[in-house]
């Protein structure tokens, strides 16, 4: 028993992805959730441009009228039809007490609608039901609640104009005669003995409610029959009032919000009706006006009705089947999982034990390419390392050595660099000293500040080298002009060039750049001065941009294949006049950059080539 309620590593495994595909499972139906509810509210809110109708009905009743009266609820009657041709009917009125004044529902007479179906024809009729009177319409509508889920409920009516109509046909009737719905009589004038004739109840909609025999939606998640107005209203106003200003308060523009009750979303737009004569706040900033000079509210709202029940049936229960058989196929892979990784780990565990016993003539299976292979020919080759432990030692001691010639070999390309020019130094000393001649005296002066000169730039280009390499500089990088940048280069060449006569010619166009200024001005410095040094007399540099290219080619000989693959090393210089780690700079700050750097043998000589775009 202890050994099936151990947590073995298999089990460990097994709930661990079965746990991570759940909690994606959830993540991806609450991510569906919130993005359906989203599209709801989106499609309700711009629903019939609602927000622009209400904006209009404010601003009539601003400049015409000073009160709530019968003429603006005739406005607003008026202008809601839609272009399609229905009309909105979610709209009424509250007094500054947030009492309903107005509600456009009940302006619309009272319908019911029934259903005859015989054999392949299906008669749909429409009785206006104004001749009864609101008290009879009341108790018709108890009754029809009652039994509004009763697809097959039949109603007894007569009309003159049924008898006249034939099957298959829709049309409204307002000459009603007689209507028994249930054993009840609501109406009787009839005279001429018109006939009786039973149909099926099919909806009825008054300013209370609608009522569906079918149901809102023909699906089996929802079996809404009914949708009260009078709850809608009431929601309304509750949070018409809760979100308006307060007395002593003051506003200029409407309210827009968006609720949920009930499963139902709504979306709702007030807007002020503020008398003819009211004037703006004093000093107000945005011309707001006191809660006072309100007349009244004017209300439209859209709603989704059970739209939370059904989004949900939508992103869950629709896709229940898919969700159970991912589920299953989890498991399944879970289980699979479980059990090849569990195989392989519990041989690893016999070859350790092996190990542990001084057998190292054991050998695990390599082919698999994953962490357990890899641990699998770790295991196999620390076995094989266990009998040369000897051997790794005295490689580890080649190593050291490797490193230590490495040092030595950096000291010594410094020593050699700097013995050179202390030497000079130390004989043109010696010179002064033992000579009379001050002419002379100055010429070794002079010699040794060139000496001491070519040792700073030596000094400054390794510091230069160690600050770039440490991976610590930063980049201020900015806009440049590249065009100005290099002729500012080429200027401060000038004597240079002149000395050797060597003509520079530049391109006709150069981008602007985002880098750091300092830095790349030390590259294009090292590339033009590495340019000059190889040119000979009377020859040309070209300075030129082309499709992301900056190029600084000059005439004079090809690099070798060797050149060309040591030119950006340390310490790699064709004469004494440079310090062998321009180069190396230059590299160090393209890379910073992220800009690509080549060179290559052109036709005129050499060509240092630089991608910045």
């Amino acid at each position: 028993m202890r050994k099936i309620l151990r947590w073995t590593l298999g089990k460990k495994i097994f709930i661990l992805i079965l746990l991570c595909f759940s909690l994606i499972q959830v993540l991806n139906v609450t991510l569906d959730f919130h993005r359906e509810k989203f599209h709801a509210y989106s499609k309700i809110n711009n629903m019939y441009n609602v927000n622009e109708m209400c904006e209009q009905l404010s601003v009539l009743y601003s400049q015409k009228y000073d009160e709530l009266n019968p003429s603006f609820y005739e406005e607003i009657s008026q202008s809601l039809k839609t272009e399609d041709g229905y009309k909105i009917e979610s709209v009424f009125v509250l007094n500054p007490d947030f009492e309903m004044v107005y509600n456009q529902r009940e302006q619309n007479k009272t319908y019911l609608t029934l259903r005859n179906e015989y054999e392949e024809s299906i008669t749909i009729l429409i009785f206006d039901l104004s001749q009864i009177s609101l008290d009879m319409q009341k108790q018709m509508e108890n009754i029809l609640r009652e039994h509004v889920d009763d697809y097959f409920l039949t109603i007894d009516i007569a009309s003159p104009t049924y008898d006249l109509v034939g099957n298959n046909v829709s049309m409204t009737i307002e000459d009603l005669s007689y209507l028994s719905i249930n054993g009840q009589i609501f109406l009787d004038h009839r005279q001429n003995n018109e006939k009786i004739h039973t149909m099926h109840f099919e909806s009825y909609e008054s300013a209370n409610c609608f009522l569906s025999a079918q149901g809102f939606y023909l699906d089996e998640y929802d079996n809404s029959h009914e949708d009260n107005y009078q709850k809608h209203d009431a929601f309304i106003t509750d949070c018409v009032s809760s979100m308006l200003p307060q007395q002593g308060e003051g506003f200029s523009s409407g309210e827009s919000s968006l609720e949920e009750k009930d499963g139902t979303l709504y979306s709702i737009h007030c807007k002020p009706l503020i008398s003819k004569n009211a004037k703006p706040i004093e000093n107000s900033e945005f011309g707001d006006y006191d809660v006072q000079d309100v007349d009244g509210y004017l209300v439209f709202y859209t709603y989704d009705l059970n739209a939370i029940g059904r989004i949900t049936h939508q992103v869950i229960y629709s896709k229940m089947i898919i969700y159970i058989i991912s589920f299953i196929v989890c498991i399944m892979i879970s289980l699979l999982i479980s059990y090849i990784l569990t195989r392989r780990i519990k041989k690893m565990s016999q070859a350790t034990l092996s190990i542990a016993n001084n057998d190292f003539d054991i050998h695990l299976n390599e082919k698999s390419k994953d962490e357990l292979g890899v641990l699998s020919h770790n295991i196999n080759q620390m076995s094989q390392q266990l009998k040369t432990t000897i051997q790794q030692l005295n490689d580890e001691i080649e190593y050291v050595k490797k490193l230590e010639g490495m040092r030595k070999e950096f000291i010594a390309n410094f020593t050699h660099e700097i013995k050179t020019p202390l030497s000079i130094i130390n004989g043109y000393i010696e010179l002064i000293e033992a000579g009379k001649d001050d002419l002379k005296k100055q010429q070794y002066l002079s010699a040794i500040h060139q000496e001491i000169e070519h040792i700073n730039q030596l000094i400054m280009a390794m510091l230069d080298l160690s600050r770039l390499e440490s991976g610590h500089v930063e980049l201020h990088k900015e806009d440049i002009d590249l065009e100005d940048l290099l002729m500012s280069i080429v200027e401060t060449f000038a004597p240079i060039l002149k000395k050797k006569h060597i003509h520079v010619v530049m391109g006709d166009e150069f981008p602007h750049i985002q880098g750091d200024f300092k830095e790349l001005k030390i590259v294009f410095q090292n590339f033009m001065s590495n340019a000059i040094k190889h040119t000979p007399q009377n020859g040309h540099i070209y300075i030129k941009y082309h499709q992301g290219i900056l190029s600084f080619e000059n005439e004079g000989k090809h690099l070798s294949h060797e050149q060309k693959e040591t030119i950006w090393d340390t310490y790699v210089s064709s004469d004494r006049q440079g310090t062998g780690l321009g180069l190396a700079i230059c590299r160090s700050i393209l890379e910073l950059h992220g800009f690509q750097y080549d060179v290559c043998n052109s036709e005129k000589g050499v060509e240092f080539q630089i991608h910045i775009l």
